[in-house]
Parts: C-alpha cells; sequence; structure tokens
C-alpha cells in the first residue's frame, strides 16, 4: 500500500451543461428561466427551507455574466470535454456500462517503477479513455437531440471559491432546467 503524505485537498468543483430555452436576452430573462417568480433559493445544509437563503437574482447575475463570457452555444466538444473532465453518472457504475474501472484491480496492481509495468499501465488507461470519450459521446448526442434548438452553456463552479462557489456548485441552481452535473471532485 502506497500511503501519500503530501498535501491532500478536499475541495470539489462540478462542471455543468446546461439548456436554456434561447439565449438571455437580459437577467430578467434568465432570472424566469431559472427560477420563475421565486425571489430566494435554500442554500443550506441539502437546500432545506429555513437554511441560508441568498436571492435568486444574485445566482442568476453570475450565471449571466458566466453566459455574457461566450459567444454562441456551447459545442459538442465542449460538452464532450465537460463530461470526460469528471464522473458522470454512468461513468461510475462498472456493472452498467464498460470504462474506466474496468481495469483499476490490474492497473492498480502494477509496479510503476518498472518500465513495462509503466508501459501497461499507459495502454490499460488510453483504453478506459477511449470508452469513456465514446459514452460521453452518446450522452452529449443524447441531450443535443433532446434540446434540438436551445441555447446550452458549459460552465463550471467549485468549493474552493469560497462559500459562494460552493453553493454555485451543490445547491441545485439549475433544477428547473434540463442539465448535466459532472462531478470534478
Amino acid at each position: 500500500m502506497k500511503i501519500r503524505t503530501g498535501f491532500i485537498s478536499n475541495s470539489s468543483s462540478s462542471n455543468f451543461i446546461v439548456a436554456l430555452d434561447h439565449r438571455p436576452k437580459s437577467r430578467e430573462d434568465l432570472q424566469e428561466m431559472m427560477f420563475g417568480k421565486q425571489q430566494w433559493h435554500y442554500v443550506g445544509y441539502y437546500g432545506k427551507k429555513g437554511d441560508n437563503e441568498i436571492e435568486t437574482s444574485d445566482i442568476v447575475n453570475s450565471v449571466y455574466n458566466d453566459i455574457k463570457r461566450r459567444r454562441k452555444s456551447a459545442s459538442k466538444a465542449d460538452m464532450v470535454h465537460s463530461l470526460t473532465g469528471g464522473y458522470f453518472d454512468s461513468y461510475m457504475d462498472e456493472e452498467c456500462l464498460p470504462g474506466r474501472y474496468d481495469n483499476f484491480k490490474e492497473m492498480v496492481s502494477l509496479d510503476l517503477n518498472k518500465k513495462e509495468d509503466q508501459e501497461k499501465f499507459r495502454q490499460l488507461s488510453r483504453e478506459s479513455q477511449n470508452v469513456n470519450h465514446k459514452r460521453a459521446l452518446a450522452i452529449v448526442e443524447t441531450f443535443m437531440s433532446i434540446n434540438k434548438g436551445k441555447y446550452i452553456i458549459v460552465t463550471s463552479y467549485a468549493d474552493e471559491d469560497g462559500e459562494w462557489g460552493g453553493m454555485m456548485e451543490h445547491s441545485g441552481i439549475f433544477h428547473r432546467l434540463e442539465h448535466i452535473r459532472t462531478s470534478c471532485h
């Protein structure tokens, strides 16, 4: 067994692929898509009512600024990259679909101090990446098909950006919209 003795971070981030009905013309337009008439968003532990609350307009401002930085809807390549950058639902279930963890037992048994094991590790890693890239591509193509004609954004939020980033990542701000959340822990 190997033990890591260096700095270990417990921060997380998540990528989001979000389908909006259209490119928002204003903050108010985005507010309507994301929250409707709701003025407050519960951001405490699991979003329980009575926990910390934040004005939905503040959340909308942050997302709107992310959208303004992009000129057009996200490309297929952007979405695939977002998915393969983390762990999407079926990515983790080796029983359901082949991929990253099919080779896990073999990979961890390799001695990376040996040149032949280093090459075997690279080969197994490439095989896993290829399977997962194909899976991500299939998910993105389905998402694009379901959301044909919609404006799609790819964005990321992280709790390493403090309380605000953690709230944006974990509190379900896109719950009213078609979206895919990819955990990048």
